[in-house]
C-alpha cells in the first residue's frame, strides 16, 4: 500500500522516471526527507512498514533506499535482509538513517548488511541531498548503459537476420545453380552423339569447381575449348571498371608459328568494345557468335593478320548469368567451323555456367566482407562500450578525488572549528586540490583539441636550456617532498629550437613529473640535454618503477595506465604521455621510451628538429622570460579604481565571488542573475565594461550580447564584454566573439588575469 506520492506543491503529480523509496515509521521524519530531497526532481515513495516497502518493490526498480533502523514489527536491518534475498533488489543501494541506533556496532552491522552509507540523525541536509542526487545519477547512467546495450543487441539481431537473408539467397542461388547443372546434365545425356562434347561440359565445370576464381581456371577452360574445336588461339576477356572497355584476363595457343605470334602480340591487353569487331557483337548480342575469315570479314579489325595466321573462322561466346553481360571467350581455327544448334546451346550452357560461377564468387566474397565487416563493427562497438565505461569511471574517481578534500576542508572552515594555523593550512589544500582538478580539466581539453585538430602554436626560437631550467624549477619542490634529487646535464651550450616555448616547457614537466611520481624516496632523475646535425634531444631518466615489457608498446595511449586497478598506487588520467607523444609530433619531432622492466627505471626521450637560425642574446632572454613561471603576486588594490562593471551570473557563489574580488581591486559592481535583469540595470546604470556568463536560464549568454549590441543608444551598444564559461572549446570561443563580446575567458579564473583584461579592455575602448 503506497501511503504518500511525491507531489510537486500544487497537488499535482510529477512525471518521473526515477525512483527513491524511503522506509520510516514516523510521519515527522518523513516530512522532513520529503522536504530535502523534494528538490531533485526524481519520485520519492514514502512507506512506513517494511511490508509495504516489499510490496513496492516487487513491481518498481528503485534507484535508492533510505532506511530508518528502528521501526515497529521488521526492523531496519531485518528489512535490509529480505531485500538482499530477492535477486531483483540484492544489488539496489541502502543508506541507513537512524537517530538511536548510533554506535560502532549498529554501523557496522548496517555495513556488513551491503549499504552503502550509515547516516545519524540529525543529518546534514546538504550531504543526503548530494549523496542521493549521486545514486539517482548512477542509476539513471546504468539505465542508459542498459538501453545502449539493448540497442546493440538489436543492431546485432539485425545484422543476424541480414546474415541469414544473404545466406537464403545464397541458398537459392546455389540451387539455381544445381539446377543449371541437372540441366546441362540432362542436355548433355540428349547429345550422347558427342562425347567430346559431354568431356568438354565436364572438363570446365571441373575447373571451375576446383578453382577460387576465374582467372586461375582460365587456362584450362581455353585448352578444353581449343581441343574440342581443334582451334588454335583464345582469349578469355571480362569488362573493366569503367564499363566500356575489356581487358583480357589469359590468352592460350595450342599450334604456335611465327605469323601466329604476330597476331598474338596484337591482342591488346585492354581495349575498347566500340568498334572490335568480334567482341563488340558478342557484347551487344549476348549470344554466341561466328565469323568467317576467309572473305576479310569487315566486323573484325585483326582480319589481315588472322588470315596470315592462318584463320579462317573466330568464334565468340559471352560468359553471362540471366541478361548480365560478364565477359567474352574467344577463339580462332585454320579450319572452318560451321554454326550448328546443339554446338549453339552448348556454347550458351557453357556461357551459363561460367557466368554463374562468376556471380557465385562474387556474392561469396560480398558475404565474405559482410561477416567480416559485422565481426569489425561488433568488436569496435564493444572495445568503445568498454573504453567508454573506463574512461567515465576514471574521469569520475579523478575528479572527485580533490573535490572531495576541498567539500570536507571547506565544510570544516564553515562551521568554524579549526585553528588559525589549521585554517590556513585548509586554505592552501582547498587552493591545491582545485588546482589539481584545474590541469585535469586542462588535459582533457588539450587533448581534445589535439585529436581534433585545433591546437594552435605559437612559434618562436627558443633557447632549449632555458625550457628545461624552468620545468625543472617548477617541479624542484615536489622533488625536494621526496629527497629526490634532479641532475641535469647540458651537451651543449645553447640548442635553439622553433617551438612554442609554453608547450615544450609543458612536455618536459609532464616527463618531470612521472619521473618524479614513480621514483622512491631519495632516487635520482637525470635530464639530458644534447644535439646532433639536425635535432636536438631531451632525455629524462629515472631509476623508480619501470615499465612492465607487456605494457611498453601503449605507453603513450589515451587513458592507458600501467596500473589502471582499483588499488593503484598513482592518480591521474593516463593523459600526460598521449599529450606530449602528440605535442612533439606538431613540432615536427617524436618522443621514445625505455625500460628494462619492472624495477629498472625508464628514459622517455624528446626529438625536435634544431633551428638553423642565429638567435640573439636578446631573443635567448626573451625565450628564458617567456618560460619561466608567473609569480603568484595579488592584484593591485587599485587597478580597476572607478571601472563600473556588470556581472551577468546566474550562479549565485560565482557572481558573488567575481563581485568582492573585483572591488577589492577598486571596482565598482552590480550582479544580475538573468539577461532581463541585466536589461533593468543597464535601464538606470550604464557600466564601463560587462561580465557574463553563457550558459544561463530563460536565456543565454549570446542572445545578450547580440541584443545589447542591437540597442540604439551607443553608450550601452557598444559597452566592452568579456565572456566567463566553462565552454572552453576553440569554437566556443570563436562563437562568442561572433556574437559581440570581445574577449572569452574559460572558467576556472585567474582573477588576476581577469583584472588585467578588463582594465586593458577599457582603456583600449574609450
Amino acid at each position: 500500500m503506497i501511503e504518500r506520492a511525491s507531489t510537486n506543491g500544487h497537488g499535482k503529480d510529477l512525471m518521473v522516471q526515477t525512483n527513491v523509496l524511503i522506509v520510516d515509521d514516523r510521519p515527522e521524519n518523513l516530512l522532513a526527507l520529503e522536504s530535502t530531497l523534494s528538490s531533485l526532481g526524481s519520485h520519492l515513495e514514502f512507506v512506513r512498514t517494511a511490508e509495504h516497502a516489499l510490496r513496492y518493490l516487487l513491481t518498481n526498480e528503485v534507484a535508492l533506499i533510505l532506511l530508518d533502523v528502528q521501526m515497529p514489527g521488521v526492523n531496519g536491518f531485518e528489512l535490509a535482509e529480505l531485500i538482499r534475498q530477492r535477486e531483483h533488489t540484492q544489488h539496489t543501494p541502502i543508506i541507513f538513517i537512524s537517530a538511536t541506533s548510533v554506535d560502532e556496532h549498529y554501523v557496522f552491522k548496517g555495513y556488513s548488511l551491503g549499504a552503502v552509507d550509515y547516516m545519524t540523525k540529525p543529518f546534514e541536509p546538504e550531504i543526503l541531498r548530494s549523496k542521493v542526487a549521486f545514486f539517482i545519477k548512477l542509476h539513471e547512467q546504468h539505465s542508459e548503459i542498459k538501453q545502449q546495450a539493448e540497442l546493440l543487441e538489436e543492431a546485432n539481431a539485425a545484422l543476424d537476420a541480414l546474415n541469414e537473408d544473404l545466406e537464403d539467397r545464397v541458398r537459392r542461388r546455389a540451387a539455381e545453380i544445381e539446377d543449371a547443372h541437372r540441366q546441362l546434365a540432362d542436355e548433355a545425356a540428349m547429345r550422347a552423339r558427342s562425347q567430346t562434347r559431354l568431356t568438354l561440359e565436364h572438363t570446365i565445370t571441373r575447373e571451375l569447381a576446383a578453382s577460387s576464381d576465374l582467372v586461375s581456371a582460365a587456362p584450362a577452360i581455353l585448352r578444353a575449348f581449343l581441343s574440342y574445336l581443334g582451334a588454335e588461339a583464345g582469349a578469355i576477356w571480362m569488362p573493366g571498371d569503367d564499363g566500356k572497355t575489356l581487358e583480357c584476363g589469359h590468352i592460350e595457343v595450342s599450334n604456335t608459328s611465327p605469323a601466329v605470334d604476330i597476331f598474338i602480340k596484337s591482342i591488346e591487353p585492354r581495349t575498347s568494345v566500340k568498334d572490335s569487331g568480334l567482341l563488340e557483337m558478342v557484347w551487344e548480342t549476348n549470344s554466341p557468335v561466328w565469323l568467317s575469315l576467309s572473305g576479310l570479314d569487315p566486323y573484325f579489325s585483326q582480319g589481315q593478320l588472322a588470315v596470315a595466321a592462318g584463320f579462317n573462322s573466330a568464334i565468340g561466346i559471352p560468359m553471362k548469368t540471366g541478361d548480365e553481360f560478364l565477359g567474352v571467350i574467344e577463339f580462332f581455327s585454320t579450319a572452318t567451323i560451321t554454326e550448328e544448334p546443339e554446338v549453339r546451346d552448348m556454347f550458351e550452357s557453357i556461357g551459363n555456367e561460367i557466368g554463374q560461377f562468376i556471380h557465385r564468387k562474387r556474392v561469396e566474397l560480398e558475404r565474405e566482407n559482410l561477416l567480416t565487416q559485422e565481426m569489425t563493427l561488433r568488436q569496435q562497438a564493444e572495445k568503445a562500450s568498454r573504453l567508454k565505461d573506463e574512461f567515465l569511471a576514471t574521469v569520475s574517481h579523478e575528479l572527485r578525488t580533490p573535490l572531495n578534500s576541498i567539500l570536507g576542508w571547506a565544510q570544516l572552515l564553515q562551521l568554524g572549528v579549526l585553528t588559525e594555523e589549521q585554517r590556513n593550512d585548509a586554505m592552501d589544500t582547498i587552493f591545491r586540490n582545485a588546482r589539481t582538478q584545474s590541469q585535469l580539466i586542462e588535459d582533457l581539453l588539450d587533448m581534445s583539441r589535439l585529436i581534433t585538430g585545433n591546437f594552435p602554436l605559437e612559434l618562436v626560437p627558443t633557447d632549449v636550456r632555458s625550457l628545461v631550467d624552468a620545468a625543472i624549477g617548477i617541479v624542484r619542490p615536489q622533488a625536494e617532498a621526496k629527497s629526490i634529487h634532479i641532475a641535469a646535464t647540458y651537451g651543449v651550450d645553447r640548442a635553439k629550437i622553433t617551438c612554442d616555448a609554453e608547450r615544450v616547457q609543458q612536455m618536459v614537466w609532464n616527463l618531470l613529473v612521472n619521473a618524479i611520481k614513480f621514483s622512491p624516496q631519495g632516487g635520482t632523475v637525470e635530464v639530458i640535454v644534447d644535439t646532433n646535425e639536425k635535432d636536438v634531444t631531451i632525455a629524462v631518466r629515472d631509476n623508480g618503477q619501470g615499465i612492465d615489457p607487456e605494457f611498453l608498446p601503449h605507453v603513450f595511449d589515451r587513458f592507458r595506465q600501467g596500473d589502471s586497478s582499483s588499488t593503484r598506487k598513482h592518480r591521474g588520467l593516463g593523459l600526460g604521455l598521449a599529450i606530449v607523444t602528440n605535442l612533439a609530433e606538431l613540432h615536427g619531432g617524436n618522443v621514445t621510451v625505455k625500460s628494462e622492466g619492472l624495477g629498472k627505471g625508464a628514459e622517455f626521450t624528446i626529438t625536435l628538429p634544431l633551428t638553423d637560425s642565429y638567435m640573439s642574446t636578446d631573443v635567448v632572454a626573451q625565450a628564458e622570460t617567456a618560460t619561466r613561471p608567473p609569480p603568484m603576486n595579488a592584484f593591485a588594490a587599485d587597478s580597476l579604481k572607478d571601472i563600473r562593471i556588470l556581472i551577468v551570473e546566474d550562479d549565485a557563489d560565482a557572481g558573488q565571488m567575481l563581485s568582492f574580488a573585483l572591488r577589492s581591486a577598486g571596482a565598482e559592481t552590480r550582479t544580475s542573475r538573468s539577461v532581463s535583469e541585466a536589461f533593468d540595470s543597464l535601464a538606470e546604470w550604464i557600466p564601463d565594461a560587462l561580465l557574463s556568463d553563457i550558459n544561463m536560464p530563460g536565456e543565454d549568454g549570446y542572445s545578450f550580447i547580440e541584443r545589447l549590441r542591437s540597442i540604439p543608444q551607443p553608450e550601452i551598444a557598444t559597452i566592452p564584454a568579456i565572456a566567463l564559461t566553462a565552454m572552453a572549446r576553440p569554437e566556443d570561443e570563436d562563437r562568442a566573439l561572433s556574437s559581440g563580446f570581445q574577449m572569452h575567458i574559460p572558467k576556472p579564473i585567474d582573477i588576476e588575469e581577469l583584472t588585467k583584461c578588463i582594465s586593458g579592455l577599457v582603456r583600449d575602448c574609450p
